[in-house]
C-alpha cells in the first residue's frame, strides 16, 4: 500500500515540488494507496505543487442561441435531443471520465474552479488565485495561458493517461492559430455562449513531436510522464501548424476533426 509519506518522497524525486502541475490521471494507475485519491491530492499539495485537473461538465451544453458558426465542427441537424442541464458550478456537476483525483479536488476546501459550464478547471494550492484570472465563456483556456506566461515551474503530468486525455493540447491547438469552437450551455437558467476545443482522439500521434521533453517516472505503480509544460505548448503548436492533419483522429466523418484541420470555426 503506498503511503503518503512515499508518494511525497516519489514527488520530490521527480523534481516536482513547489510546481504548476496540469494533473491527468486514472487513481487506479497509482494501485492500492492508503487514504485513497484524497493521499494523492495531499502528497502533492504538501510538497507544494498548484494543481490544475479539468472538471468538465457536458450536460450542460444545449442548441444554440443564433445560427450555428460555419467550420464549427458540429452539425446540429444531426444531434438529437441534448440533457441541458442548467449548470450552477456544484461539485457534483462534473463527469465521471475525468477521474476520482479531479472529482475530488472539486471537494477540497479551497480548491476553486473556472467559471465555464462545460470546460471548467479546478485549481487548488498557493498559487490558485493567481491562475484564475483573465477567465470568460470565451477564453476557455485562461488557466493555462496563465500558466504559460508565468515564471513558475510547470509541467504537464499524465500518470496512467495517454494524450487522448491531455487538455494542454487543445491549448496549443489555439497558440498554432486555430480558432476554438463556439458551443452554448445553461449556466446559472440562462443559455451563454461558450468556448471549446476539438476532438482528441488522434492526439496519441503527437507524442513522437516531444518525446525529447518526455521524463518517465513511477508514482506509486503508475506510469507517469512529465513534460515541463511552455516547451510542450511551443513545440505542439508549431507542429500542429506544420501538420494540421495530425490531429486528427482518422474518422473521416468526424466533423470535428475536419473542421479544425481546416483551421476551426470561421470567425463570422
Amino acid at each position: 500500500m503506498l503511503t503518503l509519506d512515499e508518494l511525497k518522497q516519489q514527488i520530490l524525486q521527480a523534481g516536482l515540488d513547489n510546481s504548476t502541475l496540469c494533473l491527468h490521471s486514472s487513481f487506479r494507475s497509482f494501485g492500492p494507496v492508503v487514504g485513497g485519491a484524497q493521499t494523492v491530492i495531499d502528497a502533492l499539495v504538501q510538497s507544494g505543487c498548484t494543481l490544475v485537473c479539468p472538471a468538465f461538465f457536458y450536460q450542460s451544453q444545449t442548441y444554440p442561441s443564433r445560427v450555428n458558426y460555419a467550420n464549427n465542427g458540429v452539425d446540429y441537424s444531426k444531434i438529437g435531443r441534448m440533457l441541458s442541464v442548467n449548470y450552477t458550478g456544484c461539485t457534483s456537476q462534473i463527469e465521471p471520465s475525468m477521474g476520482a483525483v479531479a472529482s475530488l479536488l472539486l471537494k477540497q476546501p479551497n480548491a476553486s474552479r473556472t467559471h465555464h459550464p462545460a470546460n471548467a478547471f479546478s485549481v487548488y494550492g498557493h498559487l490558485h488565485q493567481s491562475l484564475l484570472a483573465n477567465q470568460s465563456m470565451l477564453n476557455a483556456y485562461s488557466v493555462y495561458k496563465n500558466i504559460y506566461h508565468s515564471s513558475q515551474p510547470a509541467y504537464v503530468v499524465l500518470a496512467g493517461v495517454n494524450f487522448t486525455s491531455c487538455t494542454p493540447i487543445h491549448y496549443a491547438e489555439e497558440v498554432s492559430g486555430r480558432r476554438l469552437f463556439r458551443r452554448w450551455s445553461v449556466y446559472n437558467g440562462q443559455v451563454v455562449e461558450t468556448e471549446e476545443g476539438s476532438c482528441s482522439n488522434g492526439f496519441e500521434q503527437l507524442r513522437p513531436q516531444v518525446n525529447h521533453l518526455e521524463k518517465v517516472i513511477k508514482l506509486g505503480q503508475s506510469e507517469t510522464r512529465i513534460y515541463p509544460f511552455k516547451p510542450f505548448i511551443d513545440t505542439l503548436s508549431e507542429s500542429i501548424k506544420a501538420h494540421p492533419q495530425s490531429t486528427h483522429c482518422g474518422d473521416d466523418e468526424c466533423v470535428r476533426c475536419n473542421d479544425m484541420a481546416l483551421g476551426g470555426r470561421a470567425s463570422e
